[in-house]
């Protein structure tokens, strides 16, 4: 299916969760890594090798990044969800003149 041929408000809706989503997660991990409050689940323990990997500095940097990665995906998503809103009710309004 096309992405016209999509419902417009499912596509809102989608776009929307995604946003938060990312947001979210992103905000939620860049603070967990900055303040080292960052804990290993229990699982993960089984296998220590990659536990402390995960809280070794470099580890905290590249869950850093993915972090900043992720808050970056949220501003470019708002971008491209206030553009599809933008585009859809000005060329309605300029439709309708």
């Amino acid at each position: 299916m096309t992405a016209s041929a999509r419902p417009f408000g499912l596509v809102v809706l989608v776009r929307t969760v995604r946003f938060f989503y990312l947001l979210w997660g992103g905000m939620l991990l860049s603070s967990l890594v900055l303040a080292n409050r960052l804990r290993v689940p229990e699982g993960l323990w089984s296998w220590p090798w990659a536990a402390n990997a995960l809280l070794s500095p470099w580890g905290r940097g590249v869950l850093l990044g993915l972090g900043l990665v992720m808050a970056t995906a949220a501003l470019i998503e708002i971008w491209e969800l206030v553009d599809l809103l933008l585009v859809r009710f000005l060329h309605d309004h300029e439709h309708d003149r």
